[in-house]
């Protein structure tokens, strides 16, 4: 008995050493990419102190892709990636099979809205010529006067009335009249990449969080040949979190 209980302790340990090894061997050889953090739903109470992670990548609007036919729930994802001034590599294209050459990530759909929806709205702004913005929800009129929160990316993050104390918390702000607005259905599907979670110290989840939700926070990637991530760390205004 004693040494059947040796016997499956021995394994343990050993397939520990092994994870521990791959891993290793992962984060070494791999290439390492940066990642544009995406604001997500709060954190997981119940998991401990870590971070939940998203990125422009997380949804994909299918009928811009060029991808045809069905993609259903547990499908794999091709994300062609490219290298953008910042040095983040954002999303170049996507599709439903292994891409030749190049830095890819390879995802999994884990959900398809068949009946997505987007807005496209033209703003004038004052003193200035028009603008248009594709923003995920949009409740204004032509021939409103609006304020568009947009993030450093450029996205609408909130479209407020124009009014005495309205203001954005953050990011650029423009202010116009809107004068065109169109409603677009697509199809569009979350991906999970197998990078979307990330174990803090104790104590630093909320502050990365906020960072996260403010698109201050990059996600360093550790990538292999066949497209799959593997987090080695984050990065906060150009330093990494220890």
């Amino acid at each position: 008995m004693r040494l059947k209980f040796a016997v499956v302790i021995l394994l343990q340990i050993l397939l520990l050493i092994g994870i521990i090894g791959y891993r290793a061997y992962w984060v070494a050889t791999g290439e390492h990419i940066l990642l544009q953090s995406a604001p997500v739903d709060p954190r997981d109470l119940f998991r401990g102190d870590y971070v939940t992670l998203a990125y422009d990548l997380s949804t994909i609007d299918l009928d811009r892709a060029g991808i045809r036919g069905d993609i259903r729930r547990n499908d794999r994802i091709y994300t062609v990636l490219q290298k953008a001034g910042d040095g983040t590599y954002r999303m170049a294209s996507v599709g439903n099979t292994v891409p030749v050459g190049g830095k890819f990530l390879q995802g999994r759909v884990t959900r398809v809205n068949e009946r997505a929806t987007r807005f496209e709205v033209t703003i004038r702004e004052d003193g200035a010529g028009d603008r248009t913005f594709e923003p995920r929800w949009f409740s204004f009129h032509e021939g409103e006067r609006v304020i568009l929160c947009l993030d450093r990316g450029g996205r609408v993050q909130a479209s407020l009335r124009e009014k005495e104390d309205a203001r954005c918390r953050s990011g650029e702000a423009v202010a116009g009249t809107v004068t065109a607005v169109k409603k677009i259905s697509f199809r569009q599907a979350a991906v999970e990449y197998g990078i979307e979670h990330f174990f803090l110290e104790e104590g630093k989840g909320k502050a990365m969080e906020r960072a996260r939700n403010a698109r201050d926070l990059r996600v360093e990637v550790a990538l292999r040949e066949d497209g799959r991530g593997l987090i080695t760390g984050l990065f906060l205004d150009g330093r990494r979190i220890p």
